[in-house]
């Protein structure tokens, strides 16, 4: 197994060159009806790598909905006309500029959700894989970014935030360059739980908790990137595992992330 271990830190400086010193803030945010959330700021950042990315319209993909029967067979979506529902999911990308081109840039304004959320979209620390946690089909968890994929309403598309009357799909699972934010930040997110809930990264005192990204890995149909989160004695940081079938094999915990207009 191949391991790329680096601090946040060092990922940092790797993707975000160049940066100001204190670019980003995390801040307690509160929506329509009353609801805080611990969100990060980046509007200090270089404006080449970020973006509003609650209008890029490139950054989602529209595209067929689909339910799971009671066999667990994909069956097409229908409305109340018996047409063919369609809907928005983060395009599918790797970390390579020119494979989707969405782990170039980061959202400038994005809510984290207070919880784990599992595949149904409830706020319950339960392990999943790739595909459900990003609201795809399982095929996506074999075949490459570029392929036509089909959504499903599982995992963060299912989520609607702490009160659940957010529409749904709204939430999104961060993308590489946006895990490399939360990591930096998330001791003080975790800091505002008497404010918003906020529950630990870090499920135990001695084992590694991962969580997915969005961002496949380039070159590879079955790996993506994901964050680890080590003891709070240990050092934090995010990981990719090659030649182990992530996607397809692994199960990892999962926190959403909703994007924030830029005022």
């Amino acid at each position: 197994m191949n391991i790329f271990r680096l601090t946040v830190i060092k990922f940092c400086i790797v993707f975000f060159i160049p940066l100001k010193v204190y670019s980003q803030s995390t801040e307690i945010y509160t929506d329509l009806r009353g609801n805080k959330y611990a969100a990060i700021n980046d509007k200090g950042i270089v404006k080449y790598k970020v973006e509003d990315r609650s209008k890029n319209t490139n950054f989602r993909s529209y595209i067929q909905l689909y339910k799971y029967d009671s066999n667990d067979n994909p069956q097409e979506e229908k409305d109340e006309n018996d047409n063919d529902v369609f809907v928005y999911r983060t395009t599918r990308h790797t970390e390579r500029q020119k494979e989707g081109g969405c782990d170039w840039k980061v959202s400038g304004y994005f809510l984290v959700s207070p919880d784990i959320v599992n595949k149904e979209g409830a706020a319950k620390a339960q392990t999943m894989d790739w595909a459900s946690a990003n609201g795809y089909l399982t095929s996506a968890n074999s075949n490459v970014y570029s392929t036509p994929s089909f959504a499903v309403t599982k995992g963060c598309a299912a989520y609607r935030g702490k009160d659940g009357l957010d529409e749904t799909g709204t939430w999104r699972v961060p993308t590489r360059g946006e895990c490399a934010l939360i990591l930096l930040f998330y001791k003080k997110m975790e800091e505002t739980q008497e404010t918003t809930g906020f529950q630990p990264f870090a499920l135990s005192p001695k084992d590694l908790t991962y969580y997915w990204s969005a961002t496949e890995k380039g070159g590879d149909s079955k790996d993506a990137w994901s964050m680890r989160f080590y003891a709070d004695d240990k050092m934090t940081g995010y990981g990719l595992n090659t030649g182990y079938y992530d996607k397809e094999k692994k199960e990892y915990y999962l926190r959403c992330i909703r994007d924030i207009p830029i005022e």
